[in-house]
């Protein structure tokens, strides 16, 4: 009776050997193929008549070939004992003696048998017949020579080639149904531009007014953003389209939207483009205009309005002059025409208000667009009208008398090198002079300067509200900071010093009143208010107001900083070996997005989470993100937290008492 160990050792060269005939069988089959496949492809070639004699001796190629292989020294039990010891060398030889035993058991005692089969069962303890004799590279070689064969053959070319394109009509069909996603764009009527088709968009960029249109595999929804599911949108504002399948579980889709507004035209006055004071109304000032648009204009007018009157008896005429329209391109004109005084009818005091106005081709008053307004006066009693310059001397004002200052430095720094010191000395005092009190003027125009800022801050809800968030009064303030450095200057009689920071604000100035303007016209004569005309307006409409401080916008930041702290709280998770929810990246990916659908940034970011379900894609997201999750994220300065008067007045009194016990 044979042991355990024999059985064991036994059952492994029978698996051994039976894996090695099949597969020298499966390698003498593809070299018959091989060897036959010449045979086939010259009676195709020469279209032999003896198809049926040339794939008999193909077939008799083959028969050789296996039975030949078949027949080797190979496929026997001795082979396969020594592939065994190849594949686990610490045998040492004891399986060829083992299967030895196995065919002549009489050349060992049974005891010796019993041992031999132990130390073999030991030696090849969890070894498996796959191991010994892969299949992988040879069922390779196997397929190599199945598809030369294949190839070579006339009949397996067509199935081939059959094949081939009933698989690709299916695919596309199976993409097309289920996976196409196709996005008409019209543009808005008045553009003239030509209907866009996008398939399966990364992103999609309209115009504003743009109208667009899905059409998505049946039973999918497409929203915008988180409004409704509909198929069919005009494009306002920028954001993200989602194309879901429905069904918990279904895919989604997130395709950007970014939408370019129609800009308004621009439009200038060339010429004069100044205020004029003139000595009188009896002559013609010419007026030259340019204009462009990002798609098209489609008129050009030069309007005015007429002032005459004083006190409280204004009259106001508006009207339009005509002008030539010089059309260079669809995009840009030029116009040229003139303002006749005379037959306007200007008295002494009387003033011109005049601008040009453009229009591009959307309907209503979205596409108009005003130029910078300027003005003609004619000089009043006591006036004095100069020609070549905007307003006389003696009524400098503003921007003009900062200039003044700095056609007298200029002057001054010519002839400084001829002239004594003293002189010098002298006439920098005087231009100092008249700088403070142009600087004076400009403070007094922005109410005066403020001396406690942390009180101010307290109590000011403009700021908050964004009332002094415009650019004229930046540009103010800074021009009184340069006027401050000139009057440094010119305190040490140094011009060098003072020209640049005068310039500068002349500069400033001129921005900051340089844009459509509330005319405030000076009267040339003392005029009084009738006090019998107060409190006789229409108080139909006057009812209590009470001013409502809107909550402060969250910092800068904030929302990305949220993001990012559910993305650290994901990959926490995944760290901890809990796998990601696709459900879940999709709508961090949709979250995302909706920060802020125009930034690259975030559509970067939103691209990359729903395959992001590996540790290492995780962190690449965070790190890509985290750059913009540092923005705004500074501590609160004292200024934006001030502190309460109490508070201080508390500090300055300990500080009394501290200093009173230190001096005793």
């Amino acid at each position: 009776v044979e042991s355990e160990d024999a059985r064991a050792v036994g059952r492994l060269i029978v698996a051994v050997a039976r894996r090695r005939t099949f597969l020298r069988a499966a390698v003498a089959l593809a070299i018959g193929c091989v060897a036959s496949a010449p045979i086939v492809a010259a009676a195709s070639l020469f279209d032999w008549q003896q198809g049926a004699q040339a794939l008999r001796a193909a077939g008799v190629v083959v028969v050789v070939t296996v039975v030949m292989a078949l027949s080797s020294r190979w496929t026997t039990y001795r082979a396969s004992a020594l592939s065994i010891e190849r594949a686990r060398p610490s045998c040492l030889n004891v399986l060829v003696t083992a299967e030895e035993l196995f065919r002549h058991p009489d050349r060992a005692s049974p005891i010796m048998r019993d041992r031999v089969y132990a130390t073999a069962a030991r030696a090849v303890a969890g070894l498996c017949a796959s191991e010994v004799v892969p299949f992988g590279r040879a069922f390779g070689a196997i397929a190599c020579a199945a598809a030369v064969t294949l190839l070579l053959s006339p009949t397996g070319r067509a199935g081939v080639q059959q094949l081939s394109e009933t698989v690709t009509t299916r695919l596309g069909g199976l993409v097309g149904e289920a996976g196409l996603v196709r996005v008409m764009v019209l543009p808005p009527a008045y553009t003239g531009q030509a209907t866009l088709e996008l398939r399966n968009p990364d992103r999609i960029d309209v115009l504003e007014g743009s109208r667009l249109r899905f059409a998505i595999p049946s039973g999918w929804r497409v929203r915008f953003g988180t409004s409704a599911h509909s198929t069919e949108l005009i494009a306002r504002d920028t954001g993200y389209f989602a194309v879901e399948e429905p069904g918990e579980g279904g895919r989604r889709r997130l395709i950007p939207l970014s939408v370019s507004p129609d800009h308004t035209p621009s439009v200038r006055i060339d010429a004069p483009a100044k205020d004029l004071l003139l000595p009188d109304g009896g002559r013609t000032i010419p007026v030259a205009i340019s204009a462009s648009d990002d798609l098209g204009l489609e008129t050009l007018e030069l309007r005015y309005t007429k002032v005459s009157g004083t006190g409280e008896q204004f009259e106001f005429v508006e009207g339009t002059v005509p002008v030539r329209v010089q059309r260079t391109s669809g995009r840009a004109w030029r116009a040229d025409g003139g303002l006749a005084l005379a037959s306007l009818k200007l008295g002494p005091g009387d003033s011109l208000v005049y601008r040009a106005v453009a229009r591009d081709q959307r309907p209503g008053d979205a596409g108009l667009a005003a130029s910078d307004t300027y003005f003609v006066e004619i000089a009043g009693p006591g006036q004095v009208a100069l020609e070549g310059v905007e307003m006389p001397p003696e009524l400098e004002r503003y921007a003009m008398s900062q200039q003044m200052i700095v056609m007298k430095l200029e002057r001054l720094r010519v002839r400084e090198a001829g002239m004594p010191r003293e002189a010098v000395v002298e006439e920098t005092a005087s231009i100092g002079t008249e700088q403070r009190t142009v600087r004076a003027n400009f403070v007094f125009l922005l109410g005066g300067h403020v001396d406690d800022e942390e009180v101010e801050a307290e109590q000011s809800h403009e700021i908050q509200e964004g009332r002094l968030e415009n650019t004229a009064r930046k540009d103010i303030n800074a021009a009184i900071s340069q006027m401050t450095r000139v009057e440094q200057g010119l305190s040490a009689v140094n011009t060098s010093a003072a020209l640049p920071p005068a310039r500068a604000a002349v500069e400033s100035l001129q921005r900051a009143f340089g844009r459509s303007r509330y005319l405030l016209r000076s009267l040339a004569v003392r005029s009084l208010l009738d006090p019998a005309r107060r409190l006789t307006g229409d108080l139909s409409d006057a009812a209590d107001w009470r001013r409502v401080v809107p909550d402060a916008d969250a910092r800068h930041g904030e929302v990305a900083r949220q993001m990012l702290d559910r993305l650290l709280r994901l990959a926490e998770g995944m760290a901890r070996g809990r796998p990601s929810d696709p459900a879940d990246l999709q709508r961090l990916a949709e979250a995302a997005l909706a920060i802020d659908p125009g930034s690259p940034l975030w559509r970067e970011v939103a691209r990359k989470l729903p395959d992001a379900n590996r540790l290492s894609a995780v962190q690449e997201v965070i790190a890509l993100m985290s750059p913009e999750t540092l923005r705004g994220a500074v501590p609160r300065t004292p200024l934006s937290q001030p502190e309460s008067p109490i508070r201080r007045a508390l500090d300055a009194e300990r500080r009394k008492v501290k200093d009173a016990e230190r001096r005793k």
